[in-house]
């Protein structure tokens, strides 16, 4: 069994030589494919040119400052065959980002995406005592001047590969060197973005990935095999992302690099056909609504009947998930005969335009995504139950995964084969404790905090003693900081975040993540932030579609078009209709106010690499529309 990063990959080169490994877009948008051999002589020419330039030792740290592209996974891997690890980090980092990762990690080289990065090296020198090299990774010719040495990593490619032409025994020792691979050596520390605390560098070794990727195969039933295509949208040195990449390679998969732009990421799932796609909520709920805009937008016969073949579909899997025993259990139940006739009864009743359904409407949506896509795979925040729903209802499979970067990061995924509803099923190895404030450990179905030991468990935090002393206590245990239920069977639902908890000024707790994704179904609001803390009530900051609120002024009369107190109003009435005690919400969940904003979330800025809102830097940014709310 392999027990490195860097074994993995070699394995899976020696199994599968021809099968493609990367696949990126050039020039023209045409994807090229590179097979596992073809990858796998350039990682080791890279990792040979950077031994002779820079003499790398083992452990060494070295920098990736990029977003996705395929110099990333030479890189990547030719530091795992040195025994290296690397310091990876996304163009959208501050400067301030930069400058602590760099200065904290004490990197004297750093591969850098492109020449404007090197300028803005340039910009930053006198605040990086540190660092020495650049190596440009685009196939370019370095057009800026620096005080940094600068040398092109395709010169690196072909320093090396006139190094093995020369000697082919080189080849042979850089591939013998990785049997000495330890498990317990660092792969990566890779900087959290900061929205639960100061950025800290979590350091993830061979033996936390390995056992994750080792541990997946059981939540698809098996389906993981060989030749198979994942499309992926998000960043490469994010964690999750990070991930998806290993458990391609270790099953000798593909990765098809695309963007999270609608327009560029629909036609690929034509080009791709891919089988597996990773992502976050964000971009299931951006799909979610393109289909219900579209049908908004059809004659009134066309759009009730969509409506009633989708309501058709969610009770019929209702129905489906009573009849075999999909719902969660928080006590032992004996007796199910009327709760398994109900469930077939509902299933009789609703199958027949389940079947209209599918021909006229849901098979199209699926073909969205392609022909082979066996499921989709959302990671990295919170899925709105009612997007979770629709996708799953009309026959598009989403497994929910949950983790966070400490633990490599995959806790808990969704079971394709026996998915309880609202709830994730451990990777195994893990032991949990769910506590209270008291850290004692509350009983099944009741609220806690999630803390969790076991092998995918970092290795602490890097130069951070104290940091990592407070994450982890004394019997290994790992706090998540998420509110989480446990049914009878050992599964978890996640509630919210113990942080994000707000407490009105009455002493009324609430989770604003299950408000927040009710509100985010509505077409016209891209993102939301429920406020309220110290409060008397709740509010919003809502990010508006702008297209859609040009629609909807539009659709509505003159009289409207003219008020704006009148269109708020209008506004009000929708936000009242998702949240409202009908539906199971409480009375201090419903919110009083709200402001539209004028600008859009931004990555780096209000929003994390995974599309996460910055609920502190938020509050500061729109401190004086957030007084304004709670003026009166």
């Amino acid at each position: 069994m392999v027990k490195t990063v860097a074994q993995m990959f070699h394995k899976s080169t020696l199994d599968n030589p021809e099968l493609t490994m990367l696949s990126t877009k050039n020039k023209k948008g045409v994807f090229i494919d590179e097979t596992y051999r073809e990858v796998e002589y350039k990682v080791i020419s890279l990792a040979l040119a950077l031994f002779v330039n820079f003499r790398f030792q083992e452990q060494q740290l070295v920098a990736i400052i990029s977003d996705n592209r395929k110099e990333w996974i030479y890189s990547d891997l030719a530091l795992q065959y040195l025994s290296c690890a690397d310091v990876p980090r996304g163009l959208d980092a501050t400067d301030i980002e930069l400058i602590q990762i760099l200065n904290d990690t004490k990197v004297t080289t750093c591969f850098v995406e492109n020449n404007r990065t090197i300028k803005r090296f340039n910009k930053l020198k006198k605040d990086l005592p540190h660092l020495k090299n650049l190596i440009l990774m685009e196939d370019a010719q370095i057009t800026e001047e620096s005080e940094f040495s600068v040398v092109r990593l395709y010169d690196l490619l072909e320093k090396g590969q006139t190094l093995i032409e020369n000697d082919s025994t080189l080849k042979d020792k850089i591939i013998q060197n990785l049997e000495t691979g330890k498990e317990d050596n660092l792969v990566t520390i890779i900087f959290t973005s900061g929205t639960t605390g100061t950025c800290k560098g979590v350091m993830l070794t061979n033996k936390n990935y390995i056992h994750e990727v080792t541990h997946l195969q059981k939540f698809v039933n098996n389906q993981f095999l060989p030749g198979q295509r994942w499309m992926t949208v998000l960043p490469i040195w994010h964690s999750f992302e990070r991930s998806v990449a290993y458990v391609a390679i270790y099953f000798s998969q593909a990765m098809y690099y695309s963007k999270p732009i609608s327009k560029i990421m629909l036609s690929d799932f034509q080009k791709v056909n891919p089988h597996w796609f990773s992502s976050v909520p964000r971009i299931w709920q951006s799909v979610n609504k393109t289909v219900e805009k579209k049908i908004r937008k059809s004659n009134s016969f066309t759009k009730a009947l969509s409506f009633i073949l989708i309501n058709n579909a969610i009770n019929l899997r209702k129905g489906y998930n009573k009849f075999h025993n999909l719902l969660p259990r928080y006590k032992e139940k004996n007796f199910r005969g009327f709760e398994v006739v109900d469930g077939l009864v509902k299933m009789a009743v609703h199958y027949p335009l389940y079947l209209l359904g599918k021909k006229m409407m849901f098979n199209k949506i699926k073909g969205i995504f392609g022909n082979s896509l066996i499921c989709g795979i959302s990671a990295g925040g919170s899925m709105p139950k009612g997007v979770d729903t629709f996708f799953n209802s009309i026959g598009i499979t989403l497994l929910n995964g949950y983790g966070m970067t400490e633990t490599a990061p995959i806790i808990t995924v969704r079971n394709l084969v026996k998915p309880i509803v609202g709830t994730m099923t451990l990777v195994d190895g893990y032991q949990i404790k769910i506590v209270d404030e008291d850290n004692k450990e509350v009983g099944i179905g009741d609220k806690g905090v999630l803390k969790v030991k076991g092998p995918q468990v970092m290795k602490g935090y890097y130069n951070n003693e104290e940091a990592t002393k407070l994450a982890i206590d004394e019997d290994g245990y790992l706090n998540t900081g998420d509110l989480v239920t446990r049914t009878i069977n050992n599964e978890i639902s996640i509630v919210g975040r113990a942080k994000d908890t707000i407490v009105l000024a009455g002493g009324e707790n609430l989770e604003p993540v299950p408000i927040e994704g009710k509100l985010s179904e509505l077409d016209f609001i891209d993102n939301v932030i429920v406020i309220g803390q110290d409060r008397k009530y709740l509010s919003a900051l809502i990010v508006p579609n702008v297209n859609s609120i040009k629609e909807l002024m539009g659709q509505l009369n003159e009289k409207y078009k003219d008020d704006k107190e009148l269109l708020h109003n209008y506004i009000k009435e929708k936000i009242d209709e998702k949240i409202n005690c009908k539906l199971g919400f409480k009375k201090h969940e419903l919110i009083n106010r709200f402001v539209i904003l004028d600008k859009p979330f931004e990555v780096g800025k209000e929003l994390s690499a995974k599309l996460e809102l910055k609920r502190n830097i938020i509050m500061e940014y729109y401190k004086k529309e957030i007084e304004m709310l709670y003026a009166h």
